[in-house]
C-alpha cells in the first residue's frame, strides 16, 4: 500500500489517501471500510451531450461521452468482488457535481493502482493497526523471485507488500560459443555466474550472504548486522526466467546447500530455516523486473503462494481443536471473554469479519481484548482471513476463540448465552 496522505484528529477523526498495490491491499481496503463512511475516488460516467452545459451542444444531440469524475459517497454498503480483488462502495454522493446530484446514490469501484481516500468519523485501533501493517513493506512482503537468463543477467527481487525491491542484481559477461576456445571461456563464466548468485542466497560457507553483492568489502562486523533478505518473512521463493538456466542453477543451488547445511537440498534448507516454499521452473521472458508479473501469474506460482500463507492458519486451529480435548482452548464469545477475564488466554484467535460487525460496541471490545492479550506479556493474537478456508472454519466456529494457558475444564463444559452483553462487557472492562 502506498500512502499519499494522511491527517488523523484528536477526537479520532481522520483520513487517509492511498494506492492499493496488491490484492491484498484490497483485502485491506475492504476490511477498513464500515458503514457511514466518506470514501472519494475517481468514477466514469456516460453522459450525454445535451447534459454537458459546458460543451454548448444541441439538446438534441443524442451522442454520449464517457467522463472522469471524482466523486465521495457516504457508504452505506460494501461488497467485495473475489474473482477480481476488487471493493464496490455504495452510498449517497457528498460531492458538488454537475453530473452526478447530492444525495443521489452511486457505486465507486476501488481496485489496485487506484488512489482512494477514506474519511471516518473514528479511527479505532484495529483500523489504525491494519493500515499502518499495510504500509509495512517488510511485513507484507510474501514472494522472493529469482529472476535468471541464460546471457548472464540475475536478478533477486523481494515483492508482494507496498513495493518491489530488487535486493540482488547479479551479471556476468558470457562469451558465446564460437570455437573451442570459446566454448571454454563460455562455460567458465558460466560457472562463475553461477557462483555468484549462490553466494548471494546461501552464502561461501559461513552464515548468511550479504544481499548485496556490493557488500562484499564490507567489514566482518557490518556483514553480522546485515539483514539476509529472506529474514523478511517470504513464504515462497520463484525460480523464473527463459531457457535452462532456472535448471541449471537450481543444481547449483542444491550443490551448495548441501556442502554448507548437512546435506540438505536447497528446498529442504529454505523450509528448515525460513518456512519458505520453493517454486520451480517458472516461466518468465528475461531475467528484468518488467518479467516479474508474468511469474507471479504463473499457476504454480499462485497455488504455492496461497498454500503457504494458509498453512500457518491451519496449523493453529489444529492446535485449537487438539487442546479443546484437553480443556486448554474454547471457542464462542462469552466463553472467551470469561478466559480473557481470568487472564487465562494464551493465542486469541479472530476472524477478520469479526471487525467488519455494523455494531461499533463489539468492535470496540473485540479491538480492546485483542490489545490487552497483546500487551500482557504472555498472550498473542491472530486475526484469520475469511477469504482462507482457515478463516471461514474459524467462522464457523463463531469467528472468536482461544488456547489458554492452563485448563479451564468447568469453563470449557459450562453453557453461556451467546451473545454475551456487548455494552455491559465494554463498560466493565474499560472501569478495569
Amino acid at each position: 500500500m502506498k500512502l499519499i496522505h494522511e491527517k488523523f484528529e484528536r477526537d479520532g477523526k481522520g483520513s487517509v489517501k492511498c494506492t492499493p498495490e496488491t490484492e491484498d491491499d484490497m483485502w485491506d481496503v475492504y476490511n477498513l471500510l464500515k458503514v457511514d463512511d466518506i470514501v472519494h475516488a475517481t468514477a466514469t460516467r456516460k453522459v450525454k451531450a445535451s447534459e454537458m452545459e459546458s460543451s454548448g451542444a444541441n439538446v438534441r444531440d443524442t451522442s454520449s461521452k464517457v467522463i472522469k469524475l471524482n466523486l465521495g459517497v457516504k457508504v452505506t454498503s460494501i461488497d467485495w468482488d473475489p474473482d477480481l480483488s476488487l471493493v464496490r462502495v455504495s452510498g449517497r454522493n457528498q460531492t458538488v457535481s454537475e453530473y452526478v446530484k447530492q444525495g443521489a446514490m452511486h457505486t465507486l469501484e476501488l481496485t489496485t493502482h487506484k488512489a482512494v481516500t477514506i474519511e471516518k468519523s473514528e479511527w479505532d485501533g484495529e483500523d489504525v493497526r491494519r493500515f499502518r501493517k499495510a504500509l509495512e513493506p517488510n511485513v507484507q512482503a510474501t514472494i522472493v523471485a529469482m529472476l535468471i537468463s541464460d546471457v548472464g543477467e540475475c536478478r533477486i527481487v523481494l515483492c508482494g507488500g507496498a513495493r518491489t525491491t530488487v535486493v540482488a542484481k547479479i551479471e556476468r559477461s558470457i562469451p558465446k560459443k564460437k570455437g573451442v576456445g570459446a566454448v571454454v571461456g563460455h562455460e567458465k563464466q558460466l560457472g562463475k555466474f553461477y557462483e555468484d548468485i549462490c553466494d548471494a542466497v546461501l552464502g561461501s560457507g559461513s552464515g548468511h550472504a550479504s544481499s548485496s553483492l556490493s557488500a562484499a568489502a564490507a567489514t566482518t562486523d557490518e556483514k553480522k548486522k546485515k539483514k539476509h533478505f529472506l529474514e523478511n518473512c517470504p513464504i515462497c521463493f520463484i525460480i523464473a526466467g527463459p531457457g535452462f538456466g532456472k535448471e541449471n542453477i537450481l543444481q547449483k543451488l542444491n550443490e551448495r546447500s548441501q556442502k554448507l547445511y548437512s546435506g540438505k537440498t536447497f528446498e529442504s534448507w529454505l523450509k528448515s530455516s525460513f518456512d519458505c516454499v520453493l517454486v520451480k521452473n517458472v516461466r518468465a521472458s528475461s531475467a528484468h523486473v518488467g518479467a516479474l508479473l508474468e511469474a507471479l501469474k504463473d499457476p504454480s506460482t499462485r497455488k504455492a503462494v496461497g498454500a503457504a500463507a494458509e498453512t500457518l492458519d491451519a496449523d493453529v486451529l489444529e492446535q485449537l481443536y487438539a487442546e479443546i480435548e484437553k480443556y486448554k482452548a474454547l471457542y464462542g464469545p462469552s466463553h472467551v471473554l470469561k478466559a480473557f477475564k481470568e487472564g487465562a488466554i494464551k493465542m486469541l484467535l479472530l476472524s477478520d469479519d469479526v471487525f467488519r460487525t455494523k455494531n461499533p460496541i463489539e468492535r470496540k471490545l473485540w479491538t480492546k481484548v485483542r490489545e490487552d492479550v497483546e500487551n500482557s506479556g504472555f498472550g498473542s493474537a491472530r486475526v484469520f482471513s475469511t477469504g482462507h478456508e482457515s478463516g471461514e472454519r474459524l467462522k464457523q466456529l463463531t469467528g472468536v476463540a482461544a488456547i489458554l494457558r492452563f485448563p479451564m475444564e468447568e469453563l470449557v463444559e459450562s453453557e453461556l448465552p451467546n451473545p454475551p452483553d456487548y455494552k455491559k462487557w465494554l463498560e466493565d472492562l474499560s472501569d478495569d
